[in-house]
């Protein structure tokens, strides 16, 4: 069960006076919002008020993927944001609330989960205890790092414990520390780990494109800006278009708000995707050209093999 905060939504369109609205949500909880919002619509009609309740039919990948600029034209009072936290580097424009959408747990269940956590530290020698924003009222009594798919701001320190469903976020998590991260499922209760095997396979496909493109050295390469605005990293589109005009490589800058592999159907040689870092650690075999990151094309360019994962920063927007 999730928190869906309605009590608090509708106490803030209240005191905004807001009329028309827009419900900004992840996939995941499309119907279970849908259903709160029939509710809030009720509790404005009893009280003889008319609102427009509109859903996003987009994305809503993070805090990073705001809609202020897709709906500015549309008169929007008041965006709800569900399943993410604001970050200080992405601020809307139109008056936006958060709904961390925290997931409910009943008393035996919860007692249940914090017991498994504590014997999991105990017999894993756990230093950190890592989750998302879902899990961070659980694991309060734990200062939780909470992790995002693009950053991790993470004591290296020592094991690591990730709770959370999935491996999307642990998975950060490696990358950056190149080291093994125990996964606990609070909701199946089952513990995993992502292995440092894992992890060097990935560095090594890397390295390999990476190879290929010294081989042969690109000619043309496509830099490719996303419009979201937490991962319009401005700063490292001029720092890419500067590596390669000194490299004296040509390139072509490219615009998009969502990428895909469809997207990309230019005459280059590779493409450097200065938006989210995962698109390249994730989704690189399904492009039909190389892609890297900045840091990736930097290693290019210097002829270097150590690797370095490319994630978001406050100071990327910066400039």
């Amino acid at each position: 069960m999730w928190n869906l905060e309605t009590e608090r939504v509708i106490k803030e369109i209240e005191k905004r006076n807001a009329k028309r609205i827009l419900f900004q949500i992840p996939e995941g909880l499309k119907r279970d919002v849908e259903k709160e919002i029939e509710k809030i619509k009720e509790y404005f009609n009893k009280k003889g008020k008319s609102l427009e309740l509109m859903i996003w039919g987009g994305t809503c990948f993070g805090g990073c993927d705001l809609v202020d600029g897709e709906v500015g034209h549309l008169g929007i009072d008041l965006i709800i944001h569900y399943g993410h936290e604001e970050l200080e580097y992405a601020k809307p424009s139109i008056p936006t609330i958060f709904v961390p959408v925290y997931h409910i747990f009943d008393e035996k269940e919860k007692n249940g989960i914090l017991n498994d956590i504590k014997d999991i530290i105990k017999e894993k020698n756990i230093s950190t205890v890592a989750t998302t924003i879902q899990y961070k009222e659980l694991l309060k009594r734990y200062n939780p790092t909470i992790v995002l798919g693009c950053r991790a701001e993470i004591n290296k320190e020592g094991n690591i414990l990730f709770v959370g469903t999935g491996r999307f976020h642990p998975l950060m998590i490696a990358y950056k520390i190149k080291k093994p991260v125990i996964i606990y499922n609070p909701v199946t209760g089952e513990v995993s780990s992502i292995e440092e095997e894992e992890i060097n396979k990935l560095i090594k496909r890397r390295i390999a494109v990476i190879s290929k493109l010294m081989i042969n050295p690109p000619k043309k390469i496509g830099i490719v800006l996303s419009t979201k605005k937490g991962q319009c990293r401005k700063k490292v589109l001029e720092y890419v278009k500067n590596l390669l005009k000194n490299a004296k490589i040509d390139y072509l800058l490219i615009v998009v708000n969502n990428l895909s592999p469809q997207s990309l159907i230019y005459d280059v040689d590779a493409y450097v995707i200065v938006a989210c870092p995962r698109i390249v650690m994730d989704d690189y075999a399904l492009y039909d050209k190389p892609i890297l990151t900045p840091k990736e094309l930097e290693m290019l360019i210097n002829g270097e093999f150590e690797y370095v994962f490319d994630e978001i920063k406050k100071e990327d927007f910066e400039g």
